[in-house]
């Protein structure tokens, strides 16, 4: 919260965890880039986040001196990058499919979600064949809070941070549910911000200087003004405000040698002990060494 000085104005009761992308020093991707990017979810207290969530202790890269834990929570050659929330507490982010029969072996990059602990990747739009849109890079997605659709910059090039908008319904992320948002009139946009009344920010620049303005859907272009220095690229507008409260979906494996999958579904806020969330869900496993099933076993399995 700010308005022109660094005042303390409120505390945070508790904090859950912090996902980003990170790309350790020395690596380099499919493509011979200088980086590969992977989602990590760094626990803001030691640990205690998710013992207070699943009973279990994190296991991860330790930093004692500043009482953190960071582990990774996505394995990709390439890259993961952009990650956020979704309203059913799953991370949704870019992830870039690089060589092999996609696109000729240009690769393309698509819309993933999984887990918050990694356990569940699942493609969500963009990594088949004839999917509109095709090749181009897709990232920044966010979920609009009305119709539920997944708004993203679609770039001409899997490394473009910068494009036009298009978005897919989020419930189903179909072909037949695209839509171009923006008209193409020459400009370029990013950092897409759905809000809680229909309306959203962007970040779009005419020609070299980015500024914050707000998204006119009717016109498919940038409409008013919200802010523009015109010695900075303005991007990533975050409003502050109270957001949807996510479900969590816990998984881990146990069992000798991984053989048996647990899966808990625990709504956010059913159970709380000494004012936290407690690890109280619905428990579903399925033993993953006693099957002939050929592939799978699948869910419906």
């Amino acid at each position: 919260y700010f308005e022109g000085d660094w005042k303390e104005r409120g505390t945070v009761e508790k904090t859950g965890f912090i996902i980003f992308a990170g790309s350790p020093d020395g690596v380099m991707d499919e493509f011979h880039n200088p980086y590969a990017y992977n989602l990590f979810r760094l626990d803001t207290q030691g640990g205690h986040v998710t013992e207070r969530i699943t009973g279990h202790v994190l296991s991860g890269i330790e930093f004692p001196s500043i009482n953190t834990t960071i582990d990774q929570i996505t394995y990709n050659i390439s890259s993961n990058f952009d990650p956020t929330t979704t309203p059913d507490g799953n991370i949704l982010f870019s992830s870039t499919q690089a060589n092999g029969s996609r696109a000729g072996g240009k690769g393309r990059v698509m819309l993933c979600v999984d887990n918050w602990d990694g356990a569940y990747p699942r493609p969500i739009y963009g990594n088949c064949e004839g999917e509109v849109g095709g090749a181009s890079g897709r990232s920044q997605a966010k979920i609009t809070f009305g119709d539920r659709r997944l708004v993203y910059v679609e770039s001409p090039y899997m490394n473009w941070g910068v494009g036009q908008l298009a978005s897919v319904s989020w419930d189903a992320p179909y072909n037949k549910t695209y839509e171009r948002l923006t008209k193409d009139d020459g400009g370029l946009y990013r950092s897409p911000y759905p809000l809680p009344d229909d309306g959203m920010l962007v970040s779009y620049a005419e020609r070299g200087d980015f500024g914050i303005y707000w998204f006119d859907f009717k016109n498919g272009k940038a409409g008013g003004l919200v802010h523009n220095d015109p010695e900075w690229n303005d991007h990533q507008p975050a409003p502050i405000y109270v957001k949807y409260r996510p479900r969590w979906i816990n998984t881990f494996t146990a069992g000798k040698n991984f053989g048996v999958t647990t899966v808990t579904y625990q709504p956010f806020d059913q159970v709380k002990v000494e004012g936290y969330p407690h690890s109280w869900a619905t428990w579903i496993c399925f033993d993953t060494t006693l099957t002939d099933i050929p592939v799978g076993p699948y869910p419906h399995q």
